[in-house]
């Protein structure tokens, strides 16, 4: 008699703390020597295994809102008649050039044609 279990338990595979924010992650020279200690709740506590799902999961390549929210331009209008934000490039003004106001300095950026 044999027994087949579908979508079960992997019992390999990366840990979730090796690519996630909360983790802090100290290695050493031997594959055995590695310490992961979670920073998601308080208090930080020490991770023995390998993580294989988390709830407090945070990928270290994706951004939250705040964290974007921080790094966003911020558009404003020059003028009472012009709009703040990007005009499609078959409604740009002039011949290639862009104008790009930052903290009240102007940059002139050249349009290099790429798509």
């Amino acid at each position: 008699m044999s027994i087949s279990v579908k979508n079960g338990t992997p019992v390999y595979g990366p840990s979730l703390c090796e690519t996630c924010t909360n983790a802090h992650i100290e290695k050493g020279y031997r594959a055995s020597e590695e310490l992961v200690f979670c920073t998601a709740n308080y208090p930080v506590h020490c991770v023995p295994f390998p993580v294989r799902d988390c709830t407090s999961y945070l990928h270290k390549t994706r951004q939250n809102l705040p964290a974007m929210e921080r790094i966003a331009w911020i558009l404003s209008p020059q003028g009472p008649k012009r709009q703040a934000g990007f005009a499609p490039p078959k409604q740009a003004p002039g011949d290639g050039e862009i104008e790009l106001i930052l903290d009240g300095k102007k940059i002139e950026v050249e349009d290099r044609g790429e798509q």
